[in-house]
């Protein structure tokens, strides 16, 4: 069956069996879901700010962080930041997207201050999630603990070594410690909102398939 032009200009044309095109339907449902996705990934965002302005006000308040260095409150921040957008850099998104724009400037950044050492391990995070399917072994509620801990450790002791010319006692270790604390636990806390705010603790259950 042929459509008129009149018709066309206003209605799907019927099909054979007497059906109607399902071109607009399937354009709809594809807008809601990238709506969706844009809302959840400003979610995460904020979640991500609102966690991290919380470590750092309290780095300040327990005297780790003075209040005058505004540069490590960003940084915090953006510690907390990266970590709660950082499990689903295993799914083609948003988040995806910005995320890699601004890991790019991180890695620039740290380059140009020949901090070579903490750009490996920002991009080793980087790769870690597309080992495993969405929602894999990024939302596991033990993995913050995990890979920072790791990680974090691994990183110290290479700090560590480098320090004190590659002798390594225990001895050293709160001294070099001392003002990393505060971004460990902006890690953890920036992941776990993310875990949050996905509903891995049924405080807001959200659809498994959301993303």
């Amino acid at each position: 069956m042929k459509c008129s032009k009149a018709a066309t200009s206003s209605l799907p044309c019927a099909t054979a069996a007497g059906g109607t095109s399902t071109q607009p339907a399937a354009n709809s449902t594809t807008n809601k879901k990238n709506e969706f996705e844009i809302v959840n990934f400003k979610g995460h965002v904020l979640g991500g700010v609102v966690t991290g302005t919380g470590v750092a006000l309290g780095a300040v308040y327990s005297g780790a962080v003075a209040p005058d260095d505004l540069a490590t409150q960003a940084a915090v921040v953006g510690t907390a930041l990266f970590f709660s957008l950082f499990p689903d850099l295993d799914t083609a998104s948003v988040a995806q997207r910005w995320f890699f724009r601004g890991v790019f400037c991180v890695l620039l950044y740290l380059g140009w201050t020949e901090h070579y050492e903490l750009a490996t391990l920002v991009g080793l995070l980087c790769v870690l999630p597309l080992l495993d399917h969405h929602r894999g072994w990024t939302h596991w509620k033990i993995s913050p603990f995990i890979t920072v801990g790791v990680l974090g450790t691994s990183y110290e002791y290479w700090r560590a070594r480098q320090a004190f010319l590659g002798e390594f006692t225990w001895d050293n270790v709160p001294a070099l410690l001392e003002g990393h604390v505060v971004f460990f636990i902006a890690c953890i806390v920036g992941w776990y909102t993310h875990l949050l705010l996905d509903g891995c603790f049924k405080v807001f259950p959200t659809s498994q398939d959301h993303h």
